[in-house]
């Protein structure tokens, strides 16, 4: 009884802290508004806090946790007894007892194609349709965005212990999409384990566009990670263990299947120039391998390079980022074309060959005013299709997007943007589109 009384302190206490307010998050992309360290929280993979000159001090009451010199480790009790419910940074009173916190964004778009595009919901200009008549224009509701957060954390003899769970509405189904989990990881000491973000991309540097997809360049790819992180002075050096999820194009899907005998391999070192402020080098090697009935199989070696760079500056806090990769054997990683078997194509029995590709994009964000801010960002890829895909086969895509927010209270945007994308086959066929979105997100 006393078990089952505690349990509905717990749920009746998330129940308060979801009618309340929080502060609202700094992005709204298919990057996730919770940082590495949720919470504000310190692990080891938390870079060293510096802040530019012209910047103002912290003003904050509730300091984030910091383990003082020679100060014993606190364990808290395996039926968590004490265990509070926070909306913000915890405090390292809040961790010797443990904590939980829960939040919430509702976010809902309306999207008009002026030119019609394959994707009625993400602006993806691999999407477009080529060589084909246009249907008009095109409106869509969609509240697929809106997404739920549930976080804890408490101190353990091994270091602090995060966990965090994540879901939003983009999983197959009717109007507004089904329940799927978006990230489920914990954190402890160094390792990260769970479904989060690859390695092999820079979360930071991602621009808050209105449009869920972002620019079709972006390396992004969430899968299941087991991950080592740890700063060493200004540098953050992550290494990691990552699900393969390869995507083949087969001369016959009928008897190929793609072969997963290896995990992904990413890196990464960060160098932390102060607060906002980085330059990030990453690389990824994936063996990319299929089978067939009868006996065939191959194999082929996929990788890539990347480098990204996030300045901040200004009282405000204007933003400007950027990033480049290149490789072959990416497509699986890359947001424009994941899900279009443009890893690597079966040329010819028993032979693999990666396709290579090449991506950048560059951003800047200004902050206009309290209340008022904006991004233009533009993106490009080149793939280098093989001999034997076909001339429909993707060349090239450009992303163009800008938007106007106002944010009339923290937790509170309305916001509208114009994207305008192009898609370009192998053959030299091409065509446009160009989409308008008008947005609100509340975050509690």
């Amino acid at each position: 009884m006393r078990r089952l009384s505690r349990l509905g302190a717990v749920l009746g206490a998330l129940l308060a802290v979801a009618g309340g307010s929080a502060s609202a998050q700094s992005k709204d992309t298919s990057i996730p508004e919770a940082p590495e360290t949720p919470g504000g929280v310190k692990t080891p993979e938390s870079p060293p806090e510096q802040k530019p000159e012209a910047e103002e001090a912290d003003t904050g009451s509730a300091k984030p946790f910091e383990a003082s010199p020679g100060s014993e480790p606190a364990v808290v009790d395996p039926s968590l007894t004490g265990m509070v419910m926070k909306v913000g940074p915890a405090t390292e009173d809040d961790l010797k007892r443990g904590y939980v916190s829960f939040r919430a964004r509702l976010k809902v778009d309306v999207n008009y194609d002026l030119r019609p595009i394959g994707n009625e919901e993400d602006f993806v200009p691999a999407s477009i349709p080529v060589g084909v008549d246009s249907r008009g224009p095109n409106l869509n509701f969609n509240a697929k965005q809106s997404r739920l957060f549930f976080e804890g954390g408490k101190l353990t003899q091994l270091g602090t212990l995060i966990g965090h769970i994540s879901a939003d509405f983009y999983g197959e189904g009717s109007s507004g999409g089904d329940f799927r989990v978006y990230e489920a990881y914990a954190i402890i000491g160094p390792l990260l384990a769970g479904r989060k973000w690859t390695t092999f991309m820079d979360l930071e540097a991602v621009p808050d566009t209105l449009d869920f997809q972002g620019p079709g360049s972006m390396l992004a790819s969430r899968h299941e990670v087991l991950r080592y992180g740890n700063t060493f002075g200004p540098l953050l050096v992550q290494a990691s263990l990552e699900r393969p999820l390869p995507d083949l194009t087969f001369s016959n899907p009928d008897t190929q299947e793609e072969r997963t005998p290896l995990p992904d391999v990413a890196g990464a070192v960060e160098w932390n120039l102060g607060k906002g402020r980085h330059v990030r080098a990453a690389g990824l090697a994936r063996w990319l391998s299929y089978y067939e009935t009868g006996g065939a199989q191959g194999s082929v070696l996929g990788w890539g390079g990347m480098l990204s760079a996030l300045w901040t500056w200004g009282q405000r806090g204007w933003r400007a980022s950027t990033q480049v990769h290149y490789g072959a054997g990416l497509g699986g990683y890359t947001a424009d074309i994941a899900g279009l078997g443009l890893d690597a194509v079966v040329v010819a029995p028993g032979r693999l060959e990666a396709v290579p590709t090449f991506g950048v994009f560059g951003s800047i964000e200004p902050r206009w005013t309290e209340h008022l801010a904006s991004s233009f960002v533009y993106g490009y890829l080149e793939m280098y299709p093989l001999d034997v895909q076909p001339g429909g086969t993707l060349k090239r895509t450009h992303y163009l997007s800008g938007n106007l927010l106002v944010t009339p209270v923290r937790s509170v945007t309305f916001g509208a943007e114009l994207l305008f994308g192009r898609r370009e086959n192998k053959d030299g066929a091409g065509d446009n589109a160009v989409r308008l979105i008008f947005s609100t997100r509340v975050f509690y």
